[in-house]
């Protein structure tokens, strides 16, 4: 099958694979969302034994065959064309669409090519604007020369009255640069060091109760193994054995997901965007347009800061709630050890280096950077009373939580679950005293938080959408304050710091985006903040 020309008035339709495409995502789609539900609550066996395998089979292909006839009409009335620079988009099954996106308002485009996909020789177009947190338009099913014709037209390449035609070319002349690789020793050191393991203990959670009725149906044949009854006689060895599994379990899952989404992993600068390909079985190709960067944060686990490995985030206008990883959302640098994870904060922001080493062009260049406490200015600590404050919280938080549990069940063990928080919460506070930070390279800010691991997050003041200073009656006391930046990929905080430094740098923000946002011929005072 060829894929359709745009007809006379510029209208294109979806390659006609893209029927089988839809159908095979629309059962993807329904088995993702439904049948973990059945098989948690074992419905799917007990319908199969009360009605029969011949019935629900029937009732199974005629609902295949629903949404495959649902497939074709909705390929038939999805048709889109390219506007100069603007994109339309129309669709509908009972009720018509139509979506116009201008290249200016692009913020994120990806093309994925999934394993289903590639014997059909077509990929799935996507692009977000800001602000949204779902894909704003998708293009499920053209070729991949077409998708890329539609990036280099969105991606926002085009200078000033330069056509479309004259921007394909220079982009196609110029080929992109190579930045980074990972190899698979780096795949797999991500896998241990990232927070993969959260993701497959959610994707297991649902076959729980299955094993566990299995496990019950199959408790006498299990009771007659040797090292079962070993372990039954010994209930603190038989769980440390479960926990121990369990953590082998997690561990080699993320390994594998991490081997899923980054195999491959190719990151390449074209012009002002960043262009990264990865993936095993679905091939994904992300765009970053440096002029759309508001942040990026480098992030280490605790496991990653054992192994010196992290990752970069890299946000855009609308960042994604904390710790969602939706595609179009995060721009993520995997396997990095601290010197190229700090070279690579050059590269996005070459005016990042201190004054006296100048704008860095190299990678062997870089001899200091900011993820790193030993190059330049360490990073400042909030005041000690946050410590102080952090513990108190936590104790009163455990206390009252521990007394609520023994008016309602009457145990007084839960009085010894209240002191063992009271006793946990020094420590933990002195841990998260000691992640805090800050510190300044620049017009850049750098915040740091975190418990046993640690996120840094670096953006420059003159992207500051809104600055708050806020004080408690106990901070106005002791004359501290915290500070809240707002920026357009997400807000960041800067708690329990000296009034006077809270105030120069919030008015050395405000300053940065007037000057950046109003041109004026003389510098405006403001009070600097110190280094």
């Amino acid at each position: 099958m060829t894929e359709p020309t745009a007809g006379a008035n510029g209208w294109r339709r979806l390659s006609p694979w893209a029927v089988s495409i839809l159908f095979i995502q629309g059962v993807i789609r329904f088995m993702r969302e439904n049948i973990p539900l059945l098989l948690g609550a074992g419905a799917g066996a007990t319908l199969v034994e009360r009605i029969g395998i011949r019935e629900v089979s029937l009732v199974t292909s005629l609902l295949l065959l629903i949404a495959a006839l649902l497939s074709l009409l909705y390929y038939r009335r999805f048709r889109f064309r390219l506007d100069d620079d603007t994109l339309v988009v129309q669709k509908g099954l009972m009720e018509r669409t139509e979506l116009k996106v201008s290249a200016d308002r692009v913020q994120h485009i990806a093309i994925e090519q999934p394993f289903y996909m590639r014997p059909f020789g077509v990929v799935r177009f996507s692009l977000d604007t800001p602000g949204g947190i779902t894909t704003e338009v998708e293009l499920p099913g053209i070729r991949r020369d077409l998708a890329e014709k539609l990036r280099v037209t969105l991606a926002g390449a085009r200078t000033a009255g330069e056509s479309p035609a004259t921007t394909e070319q220079r982009t196609a002349a110029a080929a992109p640069e190579s930045l980074f690789r990972i190899g698979p020793a780096a795949i797999t050191l991500h896998g241990l060091a990232s927070n993969h393991a959260y993701v497959a203990a959610a994707a297991l959670a649902p076959l729980i109760q299955p094993l566990e009725r299995i496990a019950v149906r199959h408790l006498e044949g299990l009771a007659e193994l040797p090292w079962l009854q070993q372990l039954m006689e010994s209930p603190l060895l038989a769980l440390s054995g479960s926990i121990a599994v369990l953590l082998v379990v997690l561990v080699m899952l993320s390994v594998v997901v991490s081997w899923l989404r980054f195999f491959g992993f190719h990151l390449l600068r074209d012009g002002g965007r960043f262009i990264q390909r990865s993936g095993l079985l679905t091939r994904r190709e992300q765009t970053l347009s440096s002029a759309k960067l508001q942040s990026v944060e480098w992030v280490e686990t605790a496991v990653g800061r054992a192994l010196g490995r992290g990752y970069l985030i890299c946000r855009q206008y609308g960042g994604a709630p904390a710790g969602a990883d939706h595609a179009g959302h995060k721009f993520i640098v995997p396997g990095l050890d601290r010197e190229t994870g700090r070279w690579l904060c050059h590269v996005f922001w070459p005016d990042l280096a201190p004054a006296e080493t100048g704008a860095l062009q190299d990678r062997a260049a870089v001899e200091a950077g900011p993820l790193t406490t030993n190059s330049g200015p360490s990073f400042r600590r909030v005041h000690v009373h946050y410590r102080r404050v952090t513990a108190l919280r936590f104790g009163l938080l455990g206390i009252i939580l521990a007394v609520i549990l023994t008016l309602t069940s009457g145990h007084t063990a839960w009085l010894l679950a209240g002191l063992a928080a009271v006793v946990l919460s020094w420590p933990v506070a002195h841990l998260r005293w000691l992640a805090v930070g800050w510190k300044r390279r620049g017009r850049y800010l750098l915040v740091r938080r975190g418990l046993l691991g640690r996120r840094t997050t670096l953006f420059p003041l003159d992207h500051m959408q809104a600055v708050t200073l806020r004080q408690s009656w106990f901070q106005r006391r002791h004359g501290l304050a915290t500070l809240h930046f707002q920026l357009a990929s997400g807000a960041a905080s800067l708690p329990f710091i000296d009034k006077s430094v809270a105030l120069a740098l919030a008015n050395e923000a405000v300053y940065r985006v007037e000057r950046l946002a109003i041109p004026r011929q003389g510098a405006l005072p403001f009070r600097q903040c110190p280094q």
